[in-house]
Parts: C-alpha cells; structure tokens; sequence
C-alpha cells in the first residue's frame, strides 16, 4: 500500500482546524446577536409592547377607530398612569393595537405623586427644550385626590412663568375603573382587632384607632425618644377587655348546640398576642404614592373631625359622609366643618402623627410593593397593610390555594374611605390627539376591557358591567368572599378638600415625621 505523504496529512489536520474555527465565529456571532437584541429591549426580556407598522395598512382599520393621519402613520398618543395599573392597561393596549393600528398607544407607569411632579417639571421648561412627542396627552393617577395635588403644585410653581395656563383640562375627564382603599390584615390579627374596634372603648374612628394604636390625640413627645415614637403593643391594646371568669353558678338548662363551621382557629392566647409585639398596620409614604396620601388624608379626618363630632354634625341636617353609589362626597356643611377643625387642630394633629410615626422604618415606595411584601415577609414585619382593593386580590389568591401552608389573611372595609376613581385626565392635547385618546378610553370603558378589569381585580366603572353578573372562574370577587370580600360593599367617602388643603396635610406629616 502506498504510504500517504506528510503534506497530505497536513492538509488534512489544516481543513479540521479550520471548520472548528469557522464553527466557533458562528456561535460567537449567534451569541453577539442575542446580546444585541437583548441590549436593544433596553436588557428586558420580558414581552414588549405591542410592535406598530411604520405605515397603517388602510384596510385593516375599522371605521370606529377614527381616520387615518395624513402621513400615513399611526398617530401616538401618550399615556401616563399609576404603576398599579400596569397588568390590566399592558393588555388593553395590546388588543387595542390589533383592533386599531391607526393609533399608538405608548403606555409609561410611574409612582403617582412622581408623575405629578414630573408633569409639572415638563410643562415649566422652556418651550425650546420641550419634546413634544414625550409629552403626555392622557395622565391617568389612582385617584382625584392626585390631580388636586397637581393642581395647587401647578399654580404655586407656575405663579412666575409668564402665560403658564391651565394644565389639565379635566372637562371631559372620566373614570376608567374603581378601587377602595382597604386594610389587609393576617386572620389572627383581625380576630383580636376586631374585638377591640366592637368594645366601643375608644371614641376614634378607625382611621386613627388601627394605624395609631394606643397614641393619644394629646401627645407630648418630650418623654419620648424618637425609636419610641410607634403605635403600642398589641397586648395594651386588647389587655384591658380581658375581664376575670365569673363565678361558678347552677348549670343553666342545656340550649341546643349552635351550628359551627368544621373548623375554626381558637382565638389568640394572650401570650401569644403578647408576642406580636407594637401594632404594625403600615401605609405607603404620602410623598410617594396616592395610597399612603390617601391614608393620611383618612387619618387627618380622623383626628380633626372625630366621629362623635360628625355625629353631632348630623343631628343639624349634614350627613355623615357621602355616598359613592349617590356620587355624593359629603356636603358643603361637612366640608367646611372639616376644613376649620383641620385648621384649629393643625399643631395638636403635628404632635400625634409625630408620636405615632416618627420612629417608623420607611415604607416600600407604591402600594403594589407594600401589598406583596406583607405576603412575602409575614406578620413578624407587617399585622396588616392600608392598600388598594384589587392589589390584594392576588395575594388571597395565593393564600387560598395554599390553604394548608400558609396563614390566612382578610380584607377590611373601615368606614368611611376613598374609592380610587382612576380618571383619565387630558394634558393640553391637540385636537387630533384628543380625538385619537378618546376612542382609547372608550375601548377601556367597553363592556369586553371593564370585565377583565373585574379579572385582574378592579370594580368596573362602566354602570352597564356588574361584578356579581360575570359569573365566570377568573372572576376574583365571586371566590375570595370567605376571606372578607365583598361584591357590593356600602362605602362612604369622607368631604374632599381642595388640593391647597392637601398639600398642607402632606406638609404637617413631613414636619412630624422629619421625612420628604
């Protein structure tokens, strides 16, 4: 056999190296590409947001989208909205991109009062430095109490700028769907909290009486350092209702035995109530996010107009609060009671808020944090939570198909409280925009959006939609009522101030609390 020469195996070994050479620049370059793309997303894997052609397709537009833009392209209309809003608007934005190309919805979630200030930063540039296109045409917060904010920080800001305006034209401004704000409390805790609201031994309201536990409206701060200005301790709280067992009488006739459910917790010992520790109901900050302003609005109202002050009001004809089904928020009389007790007891309500939370750990920054971190951390850290109705939805979610591993928890409705109306407000829009963000909201007020609103937790604010009647499995409200939900609840708000009175409640709690 003839011997093959060395330079053939040469060429041989040569040809190998080099097809793993051209194999690894291959899966070198794929692997560039990736990074690439994942960089390009802005190092977000997650699912985008719905991709709009550079040019509308005319005849896949339908005739109730509007017309079609002059240069061809679809019209963008910018929409700023309350973070906690996120997984509801992401998916109408996505179906509404398939329905109607002609119009881009390009969606930014931010912290409520961030994107108030941020809003009046933008529009107080000079008109040079503004980009249009960045600016937003629809602005969309928790709640209106929000937008009153804005509006007394726009016109304190704005007193300078010369032909500042109006920013917001809340004409034609209409609610997309509806929230409570409400108390998320482990079940034990509720147990003992609820005995102590049913003993009438305190004449605070419970706005004052949960997140305030045993502070009194008199506070003096002198004998307290500043890590001792908290809520007291669950055991001085419930302690004082414990009362000696009787003395034993004749057995009384026996009485047929009620019926029970199979199985209920026994009620906390004292010593474990005593192992809870101070009472820890926490809110959001007031500076942050609409959950904790509105909390502190509650709390405010609390102490300045007591409810056996309201009540006193009520004997003269003004009701109590207002009714959310009626659309009424308190009358004139009560409003005006309200806004001069604020103002008489101003220093008093500095002292308490001062005793009762300057010594707090600050609180996660929007409700949709708070909520989740009092699932995630238990109640060594958190009894209970003021946040809004749909965040916690999930959670019960969670905790019921968990049943038998996890401690139970349960919603509260304490009276009266704020209804997150979740307006969608114009920012000085161009007539096509207006018209281009109106079709928007009418796609979310349609019957097909406001039932998955029901879905991820929200009650709709279109009348013609109805929790009870969209008898369907993913319909949360139908399912979690064992744990204190409830599908049409009897809420009452308390008298809206205006924004100037708003701002000097948040400017009263920054100087008890030291905080911004």
């Amino acid at each position: 056999m003839a011997k093959i020469p060395d330079e053939i195996e040469l060429d041989a070994r040569s040809d190998g190296s080099i097809a793993r050479e051209l194999l690894r620049s291959v899966v070198a370059l794929g692997v560039l590409g990736g990074l690439v793309g994942y960089l390009s997303r802005g190092g977000d894997v997650a699912r985008s947001a719905p991709e709009y052609p550079q040019f509308v397709d005319v005849a896949s537009v339908r005739t109730d989208c509007g017309p079609i833009a002059v240069h061809g392209r679809p019209l963008v209309v910018n929409m700023l909205y309350s973070d906690d809003k996120r997984a509801w608007l992401e998916h109408a934005a996505d179906r509404f991109a398939r329905l109607c190309p002609n119009i881009q919805i390009k969606l930014t979630a931010m912290g409520d009062i961030e994107s108030a200030d941020a809003i009046i930063d933008a529009f107080l540039k000079k008109k040079d430095d503004r980009r249009k296109e960045d600016q937003p045409t629809l602005w969309s917060p928790a709640d209106w109490i929000v937008v009153q904010y804005l509006a007394a920080r726009w016109k304190q800001r704005s007193s300078e700028v010369p032909d500042a305006g109006e920013l917001l034209d809340g004409s034609d401004a209409r609610s997309l769907v509806k929230s409570p704000l409400v108390v998320l409390v482990w079940e034990d805790r509720y147990r003992v909290l609820d005995a102590i609201l049913r003993s009438g031994r305190s004449e605070e309201g419970p706005w004052w009486q949960i997140p305030c536990a045993l502070v009194p409206r008199d506070a003096d701060l002198s004998s307290f350092a500043l890590e001792d200005r908290v809520p007291g301790r669950w055991i001085d709280w419930y302690g004082p209702l414990v009362t000696p067992p009787p003395k034993r009488r004749a057995a009384a006739p026996a009485k047929p035995a009620e019926a029970k459910p199979a199985y209920e917790a026994p009620f906390p010992t004292l010593g474990e109530i005593e192992r809870w520790g101070r009472v820890k109901f926490v809110h959001t900050s007031p500076t942050r996010a609409a959950s904790g302003l509105e909390t502190l609005y509650l709390m405010a109202y609390a102490y300045a107009l007591p409810p056996q002050e309201r009540a006193a009001l009520a004997t003269k004809g003004a009701p109590l609060q207002g009714s959310v089904e009626g659309g009424v928020e308190g009358s004139e009389h009560l409003r005006g009671a309200f806004e001069r007790a604020l103002e008489q007891r101003r220093e008093p309500l500095k002292q308490a808020l001062g005793r009762c939370e300057a010594g707090l750990d600050e609180a996660p920054k929007s409700a949709r944090l708070l909520t989740e971190s009092m699932f995630n951390v238990g109640p060594a850290r958190y009894d209970g939570v003021m946040t809004y109705e749909h965040l916690t939805l999930p959670v019960l979610q969670r905790i019921d198909a968990h049943a038998s591993t996890l401690g139970s928890a349960r919603i509260i409705y304490p009276q009266p409280t704020i209804v997150n109306q979740h307006p969608a407000v114009f920012i000085r829009p161009d007539p096509d925009k207006k018209q281009a963000a109106t079709r928007w909201i009418d796609f979310l007020l349609g019957e097909e959006m406001q039932k998955k609103a029901i879905e991820f937790g929200f009650r709709p604010a279109n009348p013609k939609v109805s929790i009870r009647a969209y008898d369907a499995d993913a319909n949360p409200f139908l399912h979690l009522r064992r744990y204190g939900v409830e599908i049409a609840p009897d809420l009452k708000e308390p008298p809206r101030l205006d924004g100037e009175a708003i701002h000097e409640i948040i400017e009263t709690w920054r100087d008890a609390t030291g905080r911004n």
